[in-house]
């Protein structure tokens, strides 16, 4: 009774993760498929699972029987480490099952894209495609690639577990994440830690001997791994094994990782006394003894929390120089830790352990207070037409709030839509993108995705490099640069002749727009009208066109998407002329533009404008509260109506400090009229 009880919770929470997907889903502007594959790597990556990703979508039929297609990859070019993802989404209502048959297929597809790019199939596809640039790099390092995982994503539900294979030498290791087991990744976010390591299966022994233990049941076991052994172990699982050491996300590029590596080269009988070592942290071990003394045979929650430079070196340094590891032996130290004790203890491990520039954990986390401040700003802050934006600081809040407040009425909508509509939401690392885009105008970090674009903005942040005030004015600057870059995509979007790199022109045409206006256009009249107005449009819809144009020019034959992390791809496009013909409105703060002195005229309202907003003015604070009262009692108005007189109201009492905006005083005209009719005011 008790396991069925158990089961009956489960897929009560499995329903509701799925319902919460299908709404976010149902939100987007994007094909499902794409929203699917963006929230399954999102929390993929979150858990380290990944360590990066890209999304495209490709999809060939190359013979009656033999398909190609993928959702999105990961390739690291210094790690020679390829993923690929394919997902298969179904818009059904409930949670469906999915044959494995189908699973096969679809791993199939995958499988077929890496083997079809080994034979060139870059040269039958169009150069502007998105997945042109990986294709290309999977020929031109087949030899070196030795291990592919293909991740089959979908919001149904299947009991199979698809098997690792071998084919033209490759091992395709291959994972299934339907609803059930992404759902299981999502919960434990970045502290999840379920590495279980056979050591069994090496062909050298760990020896090991106990260290120390305490009488809180912390242990500490001092290991000696082979080199081979350790090597294997990071092929195996990348940058998984550095889940909880914040380091992995910096770029691995030190005079250290020089040393290591000429270590391992030129004197690899010595890495043992020159090197400190890794440290690690596991929640259990299984130790066995014969007459050399003891060694491990099993680890589970294995995780590096210091030395993850060493062990991507030495990964590396086999993988690019072919170096002999029989003589390199890894100190480590081995600390077992209670899972429920692994926030409190790791930190302290780290940081102790660690002898250059300490980072912790929280520094770069949703709880850090800078994150804090812009979700209490979010709580509070009202657009002109009342509406407000969110601030998701914990992935799925969203969704969570839109669900707990569902109307299921006639149309089963959420009332949240109408107060917080989903183009109204933006998360941390998209405040990131906003701020290395716009602040500091570096599109190449924004473009080495979302994760390392947020890191590298906490790193400014918790090293005092970012000196924005926190404030309302900073929240509706943030507001109107999400609208900016909302706008911006769909321009692109809608451009025909921009085939591929939408995201590098994205961030690269708003860091033009910043660059080339020193920062300063008028995001006052941007919040005003939650919009921009048509001459903005236009004057985006001829740089973006551009920005494609040039970043394919300047990258002269090289991986467009690499070359576009590159400083270089930046400082090539700001050497370019850029022009305009009509001036926007949103230009008024501004004095030149692409070096051109512009001059926009101050009245920005049409004579109807100024009408309306006159109107409201006249009225005096009385009116407004006697019109408010009555428009409550009346089935005539929509919510938001009232919420803008509730704020024109508000803006009477200062003796109208700030006017209302066109939008505002053209809503509450229509009131102001009804209210006359009836002799309200």
């Amino acid at each position: 009774m008790k396991s069925d009880f158990k089961q009956k919770i489960k897929s009560a929470f499995y329903k509701d993760f799925f319902l919460r997907t299908k709404n976010e889903i149902e939100d987007s502007d994007d094909q499902p498929n794409s929203v699917l594959t963006k929230i399954y790597t999102d929390i993929l990556y979150d858990n380290g699972t990944i360590s990066d990703y890209e999304l495209v979508h490709f999809e060939k039929e190359i013979s009656k029987n033999t398909n190609i297609k993928i959702s999105g990859y990961s390739f690291s070019e210094e790690d020679l480490r390829l993923d690929l993802f394919i997902t298969h989404y179904d818009s059904a209502n409930e949670i469906k099952k999915i044959e494995s048959k189908k699973i096969l297929q679809l791993i199939d597809s995958a499988k077929n894209f890496y083997l079809q790019s080994t034979k060139k199939l870059y040269e039958k596809m169009n150069a502007k495609e998105d997945a042109f640039d990986i294709s290309k790099s999977i020929f031109k390092n087949s030899k070196d690639i030795s291990t592919v995982r293909i991740f089959v994503l979908t919001n149904c539900e299947c009991d199979t577990t698809p098997k690792t294979i071998r084919e033209s030498g490759i091992e395709f290791q291959n994972f299934l994440f339907d609803i059930t087991r992404i759902y299981s990744s999502s919960l434990g976010g970045p502290e999840s830690t379920n590495i279980r390591i056979d050591f069994s299966k090496f062909n050298q022994k760990v020896r090991c001997m106990l260290a120390h233990k305490t009488t809180d049941k912390i242990s500490s076991y001092m290991a000696f791994i082979p080199g081979e052994v350790l090597y294997n172990i990071y092929r195996l699982f990348g940058q998984r094994l550095l889940n909880l050491n914040v380091r992995s996300f910096l770029q691995l590029g030190t005079k250290i990782n020089k040393g290591i590596r000429e270590t391992l080269l030129n004197e690899p009988g010595r890495f043992f006394s020159y090197n400190n070592g890794i440290v690690v942290v596991v929640d259990s071990i299984e130790i066995d003894h014969d007459k050399e003394g003891s060694f491990i045979t099993s680890a589970t929650g294995f995780q590096i929390v210091n030395g993850g430079q060493t062990a991507a070196t030495l990964f590396r340094t086999k993988k690019q120089d072919n170096a002999n590891l029989d003589k390199v032996v890894v100190p480590a130290k081995i600390t077992l830790v209670n899972k429920e004790d692994l926030k409190k203890v790791v930190p302290k491990i780290s940081e102790f352990a660690n002898t250059q520039n300490i980072v912790k954990k929280a520094d770069f986390s949703s709880s850090h207070p800078f994150h804090i401040s812009i979700k209490d700003l979010s709580n509070k802050i009202r657009t002109p037409e009342g509406q407000q934006w969110f601030y998701e600081r914990m992935r799925g809040e969203y969704q969570m709030q839109k669900m707990k407040e569902k109307d299921l009425g006639k149309n089963k909508k959420s009332k949240y839509l109408e107060t917080s509509p989903s183009n109204m939401k933006f998360t941390k690392e998209d405040l990131a993108k906003f701020i290395n885009c716009w602040h500091y105008t570096d599109p190449h970090i924004a473009c080495t995705g979302a994760q390392k674009g947020f890191v590298t903005f906490m790193k400014y942040l918790n090293d005092k490099k970012f000196h924005e005030k926190i404030d309302d004015v900073f929240f509706e600057k943030y507001c109107a640069i999400s609208i900016l870059f909302n706008r911006t995509s769909k321009i692109i979007k809608d451009n025909d002749e921009i085939s591929g790199y939408r995201s590098q022109v994205l961030n690269y045409t708003i860091s033009l727009i910043s660059y080339h206006t020193s920062r300063k256009i008028n995001f006052d009249l941007i919040w005003a009208d939650q919009e921009l107005s048509h001459q903005f449009k236009s004057l985006i819809n001829k740089w973006s066109y551009k920005v494609y144009e040039t970043i394919q020019k300047t990258a002269k034959g090289k991986n467009v998407s690499e070359w576009s992390k590159n400083e270089e791809c930046w400082e090539d496009l700001m050497d370019k002329n850029f022009s305009f013909t009509e001036t926007p409105p949103e230009f008024t703060n501004v004095k030149k533009v692409a070096g051109k002195p512009i001059k926009v005229a101050k009245e920005l309202f049409s004579p109807e404008d100024m009408d309306n907003i006159k109107k409201c003015k006249n009225l005096s604070t009385r009116d407004w509260e006697k019109m408010i009262a009555w428009a409550q009692d009346s089935d005539e108005f929509h919510f938001i109506q009232l919420q803008i007189a509730t704020s024109l109201w508000m803006q009477s009492l200062t003796n109208w400090k700030k006017q209302p905006s066109p939008k505002q005083a053209k809503s509450a005209l229509k009131m102001i009229d009804k209210a006359e009719e009836a002799e309200i005011i």
